[in-house]
C-alpha cells in the first residue's frame, strides 16, 4: 500500500439518505474497536470519554486508569452488547465487539452511524460477509491500518498507520525498566502512528479536552506524573531507565486483600452468576452444534469443524500478503485424519469443498494424525477461503458472548473437476 491518505468514492451520506435533519441534536458516540481476533474487544464511550489504552504498568504508579477512563460508567451511554452479555461487561470494561454489527443494524439501544476503526478486520466477526454488510450500513468509516485491506476498502476515509519501526512507544519491562522507544526510521509516505491520529482528532472531536489537545508526550507525562518521571527524562536512557524503589505487585496478595469476589474469598458457587439468573456451578453441556445435541444436522454434516489455530509465520492473518512467506502454504488448507479422509477418497493436496449448512470454500486437504479422527482444523481469515462464512452471526456463547469457533458441524466432498485437472497437470 502506498502510504498516503486515501478517500474512496464513498463519501458521507446527505442528510436526506443519513436520517439526519438539520437543527438535529445528535448524542456523540465514539466507538473504538480493537481487533477482535485478538482481544474481542470494543470501547464505545460518549461525552468525554477517553478512547485509547497505551500502557500497562510493571509497578511504577500511573494514572493509566484514569487516563483510559475519565467518565463513571454511569455517565456513558450503555455499552455495545451490555443487555445480551451483561457478566462479560461486569467484568470486562469494554463493550462488546461481537455485538456491534448488530447494532448497527437494529439502531438499538442507540445509533451507530458513524465508526472510527483501528486495524478493523470484519474477518474476524463470525458470518464474516454478515459483518462486511453491517459496516457497509454506516454513514461513514474511518479506518487506520497499515495496508489496504478488504475492510480498509469499506471505509469512507483510509488513514495509512506506521509501525512500531516508525514511532516511538512508552514501554514498561519486568525487570524495573522504562523505555520510551525511539524510531529506526522516519515514517513513510504520510503514514503517522495512532497516537498521533488519535489526539489530532482531539482538536474536533473533543475541544474541551485540554489533555487531549496537548498532544501525545503531554499526555503520557500526565500518566507519569505519580511516578516522578517524563518524556524528556526517559529519552536520555535509550537503552531504557532502571528504576529503584519500585513495589512490584506482591506474590499471594489475596492473602492481605482477598480476592475479586463478591465475598472477597475463593467462591465455588459463583454469586455473579446468580444475579444473573444463571447456574452458579460449572455444569456441562453440548455445543448447540454437535453430534450429539443435533444428530439430524451431523447426518449431512458429520464432522467437527474447529477454527483459531495459529501458523506462526502467518502471525494470526497478517501476512497472507507477503510473497514471500505466502509461499510456505500458497493455497487455504485443511487439516483432516488419515482415516477421514480415506472415507472420503481425499488424498493429500486435493483440492475440496468444506461446509456447513451456511455455505462452503474450498480448500486443499492436508492429511495429519495430529487431528482426532472426526474433526477438521482450517486456519481463519483467508480471503480466498473465509471459513467465517461458514458461522452464523449470533452463533455465540450466551455468557461470554464470545462466538463458538470451535464446535462447529462440517463436511468435506472432493471436487472431483479441480483434481483431474491437476492429475493432468502433475501426471
Amino acid at each position: 500500500m502506498n502510504k498516503q491518505y486515501t478517500k474512496t468514492t464513498n463519501s458521507l451520506r446527505d442528510e436526506k439518505t443519513s436520517g439526519f435533519s438539520s437543527g438535529t441534536e445528535i448524542r456523540p458516540t465514539i466507538c473504538s474497536i480493537c481487533n477482535p481476533g485478538s482481544h474481542c474487544g470494543v470501547d464505545a464511550y460518549v461525552k468525554n470519554g477517553r478512547i485509547i489504552n497505551l500502557y500497562i504498568s510493571n509497578g511504577v504508579k500511573t494514572r493509566d486508569g484514569e487516563f483510559m477512563q475519565s467518565c463513571s460508567w454511569s455517565e456513558m451511554a450503555p455499552r455495545v452488547g451490555e443487555d445480551k452479555h451483561p457478566v462479560w461487561c461486569r467484568f470486562i470494561p469494554e463493550a462488546h465487539s461481537m455485538m456491534v454489527p448488530f447494532q448497527i443494524r437494529s439502531q438499538k439501544p442507540y445509533p451507530i452511524r458513524a465508526m472510527l476503526a483501528f486495524g478493523l478486520n470484519h474477518r474476524m466477526w463470525p458470518g464474516s460477509d454478515f459483518a462486511r454488510e453491517s459496516f457497509k450500513k454506516l454513514d461513514f468509516l474511518v479506518d487506520v491500518d497499515l495496508f489496504m485491506t478488504d475492510t480498509a476498502k469499506l471505509a469512507d476515509v483510509v488513514l495509512p498507520a506506521c509501525s512500531s519501526y516508525e514511532r516511538s512507544e512508552l514501554k514498561f519491562y519486568p525487570e524495573k525498566r522504562i523505555l520510551w522507544t525511539r524510531p529506526a526510521i522516519e515514517p513513510l509516505g504520510q503514514s503517522r502512528s495512532d497516537a498521533d491520529i488519535i489526539f489530532d482528532l482531539a482538536e474536533t472531536l473533543a475541544p474541551d479536552d485540554d489533555l487531549l489537545r496537548s498532544g501525545h508526550e503531554a499526555s503520557v507525562d500526565w500518566i507519569l506524573k505519580p511516578s516522578g518521571f517524563k518524556v524528556a527524562d526517559l529519552k536520555q536512557y535509550p537503552r531504557g531507565l532502571v528504576v529503584k524503589d519500585v513495589s512490584i505487585p506482591p506474590y499471594r496478595k489475596y492473602e492481605k486483600k482477598g480476592f475479586k469476589t463478591p465475598s472477597g474469598k475463593m467462591e465455588f458457587t459463583s454469586r455473579v452468576l446468580v444475579d444473573y439468573g444463571l447456574d452458579s456451578l460449572p455444569v456441562y453441556r453440548e455445543p448447540v452444534l454437535s453430534p450429539v445435541s443435533a444428530p439430524e444436522k451431523a447426518k449431512d454434516f458429520p464432522l467437527i469443524l474447529t477454527t483459531g489455530a495459529r501458523l506462526p509465520f502467518f502471525i494470526h492473518s497478517r501476512a497472507y500478503r507477503i510473497p514471500r512467506l505466502r509461499r510456505l502454504q500458497p493455497d487455504p488448507m485443511a487439516d483432516l485424519n488419515p482415516a477421514d479422509a480415506r472415507k472420503r477418497d481425499l488424498s493429500q493436496g486435493d483440492w475440496a469443498l468444506l461446509s456447513t449448512s451456511r455455505g462452503a470454500v474450498r480448500v486443499r486437504a492436508n492429511l495429519t494424525e495430529t487431528v482426532s479422527p472426526g474433526v477438521v482444523n482450517i486456519y481463519h481469515g483467508r480471503p480466498e477461503a473465509d471459513v467465517n462464512t461458514l458461522i452464523d452471526p449470533d452463533y455465540r456463547d450466551p455468557i461470554s458472548g464470545f462466538p463458538a469457533f470451535k464446535s462447529l458441524l462440517c463436511e468435506m466432498k472432493k471436487t472431483s473437476d479441480e483434481n483431474k485437472r491437476r492429475k493432468l497437470e502433475h501426471p
